[in-house]
């Protein structure tokens, strides 16, 4: 009797032990269901962007009632807001249609990676039939797999199990996901809720003046047949900052009466010059003159279009490229989240091992997964344009000048100066957009800029650009024109400039079906890069006689010929003009007359004011006054002689010699002080 006693209590105390089990795990599964916000680390994105990728946001969700097998799944509707215009690619217009994306449970991630993504949209995912892009969806009683992007037969409804949900823009900050069927997980999992794939137009925000850079930033909220609180529902998602400074090395000034790479201005088939032979001062006339430089303001700020292109040293694309379809994966490209086959022009397919091994730090990998739907344009969901382009407008380009640049150039590290990638010239419209189009080059790999009213672009694509070093771009431009100062070209006193910006440029900083990805508002500008100077030089001969038995014989020398003394006048010439200034009341100036052919360097004009002289002088008889004497070179320096009619300097009676007053600023030469006949 005694152990049938003792036997009782022990099951009286199972039952209780039981009961308050049953109750734990009741109280346990009934925990309200709730979200956790959390937006990693935000990324910098360029203040000159109108389209730039911000971070993920992940809801990390707990709690709730799972839903009961085979009862469908509440529905909510979950929209985030930004601080500033959401610029996401239009995929569809009919319902507004983004490419941004949400994602349930991580499918196709380095922790989920045998789980495939599935949209809702593809087949047998019950769409409702009036609402596209909204799924039903059915519980399996303890919120496991049920997003687990399973593809049954069609007649299965209760396992379609879709994973990615297609967002629409509902206003010009604002997208949402409407629909969503959010299984609460219970106490056996974590549902987690990814947002991708959301462009902001950062450039509508600005760059902070103060040491707290501006920030971009995501609201969240849900609604529907359940209440889902979140913790943190404003998120920081991008750091705001200036993305490009540009500079040019070597602007200054060039001589109208000396040629620049004449056989190229000449010929455009000919080879160019491939040195780069800049100065402070006036540049040589052979090579590529000056240098433009573009220098990213962050690691990361050029980005090449996407993940595959592996080569530093690649000039073109390759022939297909990688999805970008690991969620979470940082991929530092234009490109965002791409599933798809094909978009935009290119072919697209996983990468093996993927995500690829340059991402992660382990040889981990997903699986296979298909590829979107063709429907309500996914399959371009997360492709960009072209990869970042840097566009130069150049003005003021003086008539009569070319100006030409290198097919591709080095992408190079503002630290080691060593190369890191490669940018190569591409043909593209008026603001830098367009498919990547090579530009052709002559056989020294150079492209003349196309000029038309003095204005021109180059616009350069980075092919390859290492996202975790500070980077420049170095452009060298050859400026080429034949001397043609007789009939005023290059046309003087233009000051030439050029501005450098991000491309394309655009005016569009709201979410569109067609601009392009990224895209850009221009940089400030221009940056003077050179101008050409009028050559001349111009004499004062302050007496000049034919009067009273007086004759003037004048001789004006172009000095420009310099072999060897190292004083650094460059060969010119160009024809000389006599301007006459009578001396006397009432009296009548002669015509100003000039030469008839241009005054070689190392040559002298010659004549006598009774006589005329050579280059075809006339005579002017009995003028007496002064002259002041025009030469379209410089370094010119004269010698006037006033005798009797027909005597020499040796003959008897007065007579005299005086040099002309050169009446120009003073010229510096190397090594030269200024003095009374070379300075003014």
């Amino acid at each position: 009797m005694a152990n049938f006693r003792k036997l009782l209590l022990a099951f009286a105390g199972a039952a209780v032990f039981a009961s308050v089990s049953a109750n734990a795990q009741v109280l346990a599964t009934n925990q309200a269901l709730q979200c956790v916000a959390n937006a990693g680390v935000p990324p910098l994105v360029r203040a000159e962007g109108l389209a730039e990728l911000v971070g993920d946001v992940t809801l990390n969700c707990q709690g709730g009632v799972p839903t009961q097998a085979g009862a469908i799944i509440p529905a909510t509707n979950i929209r985030v807001f930004l601080n500033t215009n959401i610029t996401s690619r239009i995929l569809a217009t009919t319902g507004q249609f983004s490419e941004a994306l949400l994602m349930i449970d991580e499918p196709h991630s380095t922790t989920n990676p045998n789980t495939p993504l599935r949209v809702c949209g593809d087949a047998s995912t019950n769409e409702v039939p009036t609402n596209p892009g909204v799924c039903t969806m059915f519980g399996t009683g303890n919120g496991l797999g049920v997003y687990s992007g399973a593809n049954p037969a069609p007649d299965v409804s209760t396992l379609n199990r879709p994973n990615v949900f297609q967002a629409r823009q509902v206003a010009a900050n604002a997208v949402e996901w409407p629909g969503v069927p959010v299984d609460p997980p219970g106490t056996l999992t974590t549902r987690i809720i990814r947002m991708t794939n959301i462009r902001a137009n950062a450039n509508q925000l600005g760059v902070s003046s103060t040491l707290v850079p501006t920030q971009i930033t995501m609201f969240i909220s849900i609604t529907g047949a359940t209440s889902i609180p979140i913790n943190n529902p404003t998120q920081t998602v991008a750091f705001i900052q200036v993305g490009l400074q540009s500079a040019v090395r070597g602007p200054g000034n060039f001589l109208q009466c000396v040629s620049q790479n004449p056989d190229l201005a000449a010929n455009s088939s000919a080879p160019s010059p491939n040195i780069y032979t800049g100065s402070a001062s006036t540049l040589g006339n052979q090579g590529f003159q000056f240098l433009v430089r573009a220098t990213e303001n962050f690691p990361s700020a050029f980005k090449k279009l996407n993940v595959a292109q592996i080569s530093s040293t690649a000039t073109t694309y390759p022939d297909t490229f990688w999805n970008q379809n690991v969620p979470g994966a940082i991929y530092n490209t234009e490109d965002a989240f791409t599933n798809t086959g094909s978009a935009l022009g290119r072919a697209y397919i996983d990468p093996s091992p993927n995500p690829p091994l340059q991402l992660v730090n382990t040889g981990a990998g997903v699986g296979a997964t298909p590829t979107f739907p063709a429907v309500r344009g996914l399959r371009t969901a997360g492709a960009a344009n072209a990869g970042t382009r840097l566009i130069y407008q150049f003005s003021g380009v003086p008539n009569g000048v070319q100006l030409w640049v290198p097919g591709a150039v080095n992408v190079t590290s503002t630290l080691t100066g060593g190369s890191t990638g490669v940018a190569r010239l591409v043909t593209t419209d008026s603001n830098g957009a367009g498919p990547f189009s090579p530009t052709t080059v002559n056989s020294a790999g150079i492209a003349q800029v196309q000029v038309f009213n003095g204005a021109g672009i180059a616009v350069y694509e980075v092919l390859f650009a290492d996202s975790f070093t500070q980077e420049r771009i170095d452009v060298p431009v050859a400026v080429a024109y034949v001397a043609n100062p007789g009939n005023n070209l290059p046309v003087p006193a233009v000051q030439s400039g050029v501005t450098v910006s991000f491309a394309p440029l655009s005016t569009i900083g709201t979410a569109s079906d067609s601009a392009p990805i990224p895209r850009f508002v221009p940089s400030p500008g221009p940056r003077n890069t050179f101008i050409i100077q009028k050559c001349n030089c111009n004499l004062l001969f302050p007496f000049i006689s034919n009067q009273l038995g007086y004759d003037t014989g004048v001789a004006i020398s172009n000095t420009s010929l310099d072999t060897g003394t190292g004083l650094g006048a460059v060969p010119q010439q160009g024809v000389v003009t006599l301007n006459y200034y009578c001396g006397q009341t009432g009296c009548t100036s002669p015509p100003a007359q000039t030469t008839n052919a241009p005054v070689p360097a190392g040559q002298q004009l010659t004549f006598t004011v009774s006589g005329g002289g050579n280059y075809g002088i006339a005579a002017t008889p009995g003028f007496q006054g002064y002259i002041i004497a025009q030469a379209q070179f410089q370094w010119c320096h004269a010698f006037a002689y006033i005798s009797a009619q027909g005597a020499l300097p040796t003959s008897n009676g007065a007579s005299m010699g005086y040099l002309a007053l050169v009446m120009d600023n003073p010229v510096f030469r190397p090594g030269v002080t200024n003095n009374e006949n070379l300075g003014h």
